[in-house]
């Protein structure tokens, strides 16, 4: 069944109850086992230096950051590439995201938020900046990232990194069809949002940069859930969809999927602080068209759909896991399962 499936795989690093050198063994143990690559966020750590430590276990995958948000200063984003794509040896993503608004207002102080233009602006500032030189400087002129006489101190190890922009909703999907090499697509998602939704958004975006044809690479985030008991693994699965269905940048997502009531449910709890009243609001058809959860053979049984949608799925353990040792046992589980 392994030599059948031809949707590349990774894990993703996501601010999981893991210690730093657990994350290093779990990395090693999944290009053993054949993943194509391995993620980083800007939740619970930073998104880059958990990647650095990475590198330094790990030979042929790629390494990406998704996300890493905007929230960060262009320089030190581009800077933090830069020096991923000298340690891979130019096998460095840059992905990146906005975050919800809530966390860009309260802990950055990003109060004037229009998320798409100011990820056009960073998006472009950052490549800008990669061209400069001690030689030669460069400005970059916009709404909300403004930059004067920045130079390089060193060159640049490569002339580009490639850059994934995360997306939900139409707008910022056809900005990652126009400036983007490729698409991260969060964890809650089905097949029919990316026929529907996702697909004709990124070709549009694509089609009005004149870049229609160009290569892309279409990334899904999917919250996997793996035991042989499967009860339990709905119930770890429960925790994921509790939380991002928070997020009403996940209604195009939820409404068409049939979970309007259910969202307004889990929203309801969350106001609360009432995470049991959450993960009771989860039903089981939610977590059948929403996230990879069940036995080994499920899960991979799951993805088939998404043949021909996605060219990468990044795997990551259902945020909110509250017991360690069960973290550790569904990384385990999850490498075991999509093993080459």
């Amino acid at each position: 069944m392994a030599a059948e499936r031809r949707i590349k795989w990774g894990i993703l690093f996501n601010g999981d109850n893991l210690s730093l050198d657990e994350i290093l063994r779990y990395a090693h143990m999944a290009e053993e086992a054949g993943a194509d690559s391995l993620w980083s966020s800007d939740l619970g750590r930073d998104a880059f230096t958990p990647l650095a430590a990475m590198g330094g276990v790990v030979k042929s995958v790629r390494l990406g950051t998704a996300v890493a948000t905007f929230a960060r200063p262009p320089m030190h984003t581009e800077t933090a590439a830069m020096t991923m794509a000298e340690l891979t040896g130019q096998k460095f993503v840059l992905g990146l995201g906005t975050a919800p608004w809530e966390w860009n207002r309260d802990w950055h102080g990003l109060a004037d938020y229009k998320p798409v233009i100011r990820m056009r602006e960073y998006v472009g500032c950052i490549r800008k900046m990669w061209s400069s030189s001690p030689a030669h400087a460069i400005e970059y002129d916009g709404a909300f990232v403004n930059v004067r006489g920045y130079r390089r101190f060193i060159p640049a190890p490569c002339p580009a990194v490639p850059i994934y922009l995360a997306a939900v909703r139409e707008r910022m999907l056809e900005l990652a069809g126009e400036v983007g090499d490729g698409l991260l697509a969060n964890t809650l998602n089905t097949p029919a949002y990316f026929r529907d939704i996702v697909r004709p958004r990124i070709a549009a975006g694509m089609a009005k940069a004149g870049r229609s044809g160009a290569p892309f690479e279409f990334v899904t985030l999917k919250s996997c859930a793996v035991n042989e008991d499967r009860a339990r693994a709905l119930a770890l699965a429960k925790r994921a969809i509790a939380f991002y269905a928070t997020l009403d940048y996940f209604d195009i997502v939820l409404d068409p999927a049939g979970f309007a009531e259910q969202k307004e449910r889990i929203r309801a709890a969350h106001t609360r602080n009432d995470l049991p009243a959450m993960l009771d609001a989860v039903t089981e058809d939610m977590i059948d068209a929403l996230v990879l959860a069940g036995t080994a053979d499920e899960v991979r049984a799951q993805l088939e759909p998404f043949e021909g949608l996605v060219d990468t799925v990044i795997l990551s353990c259902p945020i909110l896991a509250e017991d360690p040792e069960e973290t550790r046992a569904n990384h385990e589980a999850m490498i075991r399962a999509f093993a080459r």
